[in-house]
């Protein structure tokens, strides 16, 4: 399987391997804040443009949206000790501040507002981080596939047909592209069942992903 980007896509076993011809700058980003999470031991999944961008669409976001496991203030000071080993900066606090981590978490992460990290002084593209918090972000991060890019390291991301159905439902021009992208893209491997279950829980229309190109 090619992408738009001539990456070569492999589907073996519920795991992805990407060979890409050229990387995207969110790439480094998207690989190095997952390390730092790995490091310490929490589970992810990465959802949103990025996960159309990390399989060659071409077009760039300002954010990488990473939804995370946590469950205290404790487990948000571990993230952000490590994220700051991998050259990342948190962008509402002072990430070398406990104090200001704590206050940080208390005012955005407990609140299930999202904050953002920033990768060794670039603003944009920047991580997008939020706790898990819904019935959907747990579906996610318990279903989130693997994804190998071959000379960069692993990655998580969310299960196809929710990430398709999802980006139906956000509506834009941008995102419907996104989830035609996909669609086509991972046409053989789509389980049509789950894609169908998914836009009904979210009200949404499948059928515009039958008409494809125009949002291409």
């Amino acid at each position: 399987m090619e992408s738009e980007g001539s990456s070569i896509i492999e589907f073996r076993r519920g795991v992805i391997y990407l060979n890409k011809h050229s990387f995207a700058p969110e790439d480094e980003i998207a690989v190095s804040f997952a390390k730092a999470l790995e490091e310490g031991g929490f589970k992810y999944v990465i959802v949103a443009g990025y996960v159309a961008i990390l399989f060659g669409r071409g077009r760039r976001s300002d954010d990488i949206d990473f939804i995370v496991n946590i469950q205290s203030e404790e487990e948000f000071l571990g993230i952000c000790r490590s994220a700051k080993t991998y050259g990342f900066n948190l962008m509402q606090g002072n990430i070398e501040n406990p104090e200001s981590v704590r206050r940080v978490y208390e005012e955005y992460i407990a609140r299930g507002y999202s904050v953002r990290f920033m990768y060794r002084g670039i603003i944009l593209p920047n991580v997008e981080f939020r706790a898990a918090i819904t019935s959907l972000d747990e579906y996610s991060i318990e279903k989130r596939i693997p994804v190998y890019i071959k000379s960069k390291g692993k990655i998580y991301i969310s299960p196809l047909e929710l990430q398709i159905a999802y980006k139906l439902k956000l509506g834009s021009e941008k995102d419907v592209g996104d989830a035609v992208f996909l669609y086509e893209l991972f046409s053989d491997r789509i389980d049509r069942k789950e894609l169908d279950k998914w836009c009904t829980e979210l009200g949404v229309d499948c059928s515009v992903l039958r008409r494809g190109v125009e949002w291409l």
